[in-house]
């Protein structure tokens, strides 16, 4: 298939992401770089915390299912994100977890101003191999038109 523009996608359409499987050393190395909680980079402290274990940021679950969602949509004609929906938690992800990531477009609108763009959302919801919902979450997009009329 090749590149698809706002007209070629349609309010509902489902993307076919891939599931993804989070590592303890994972959660720790990006807890490091970017969350340093101790729930997410000591297990000892972790056992200690509301969690009774280690879990990962939701700012790398996050990262780690867009990974996913942006190599499902394949070539669409993106031209910037504009934003994003709320992020609900709704349980941790923990080392061996694997997320099941369901994910749609949704909320197509031309722009009256600009015929040649048009605003799109893809929403998230993100459930763990127990069916356990984890986050609720989607982004928003700028894409261009294949026409402007």
């Amino acid at each position: 298939m090749g590149k698809r523009y706002f007209e070629d996608i349609t309010d509902g359409e489902h993307l076919h992401c891939q599931k993804l499987a989070f590592t303890q050393k994972d959660i720790i190395e990006f807890a490091k770089r970017f969350d340093p909680q101790p729930f997410h980079t000591d297990e000892i402290a972790a056992k200690e915390s509301i969690f009774g274990g280690l879990v990962a940021s939701s700012l790398h679950t996050i990262s780690a299912c867009t990974r996913n969602v942006v190599e499902a949509q394949g070539d669409v004609a993106i031209l910037s994100g504009v934003g994003m929906y709320e992020a609900k938690m709704f349980n941790p992800v923990r080392p061996k977890d694997v997320l099941s990531i369901e994910a749609w477009w949704t909320d197509l609108r031309r722009s009256k101003s600009k015929p040649d763009l048009g605003f799109a959302g893809i929403k998230c919801k993100v459930t763990n191999q127990k069916g356990e919902p984890v986050i609720e979450y989607g982004y928003r997009y700028i894409i261009a038109c294949r026409n402007s009329s």
